[in-house]
């Protein structure tokens, strides 16, 4: 790996070396907090995967149609909605992203790719995401 790439170890999650002295596991907790907006049928889709945005990329704007976690990895995130900038995270922070507001994720470092695994919770009638071309408003 790149030497100066290598040098960004505040902006990658560790995910090895967690284990006290002496103890054979340890439970490193990422996220733990209630929240209100799960779909309440029967029965949901799930969906889990991981992304990469490039240094200084955007995704494509787009909605979650459903309960959107994620756990960055590596790097930083921005979410730009209409309003500005409403949710920030950095390697080893999980956020939520809001329902069915349009926006489109942004990597604002200029060396290091954004890194995160994804878990979304949808309605078994919804699409997991709505894609726009452009910016919708």
């Amino acid at each position: 790996m790149d030497a100066k790439l290598d040098s960004y170890k505040n902006l990658k999650l560790k995910l090895d070396g967690l284990v006290p002295p002496g103890h054979g596991f340890h439970r490193n907790l990422l996220f733990d907090a209630l929240y209100a907006s799960l779909p309440r049928d029967p029965q949901v889709k799930v969906q889990i995967y991981n992304a990469e945005i490039v240094p200084g990329g955007y995704t494509n704007w787009h909605c979650h149609n459903g309960a959107a976690f994620f756990v960055a990895l590596q790097g930083m995130f921005e979410a730009h909605f209409q309003e500005g900038v409403l949710v920030k995270a950095k390697a080893g922070e999980c956020y939520s992203e809001p329902i069915a507001k349009f926006h489109r994720g942004h990597n604002p470092h200029p060396d290091l790719p954004y890194l995160c695994v994804g878990l979304c919770f949808t309605s078994p009638d919804r699409e997991h995401v709505t894609n726009s071309v452009e910016r919708p408003w």
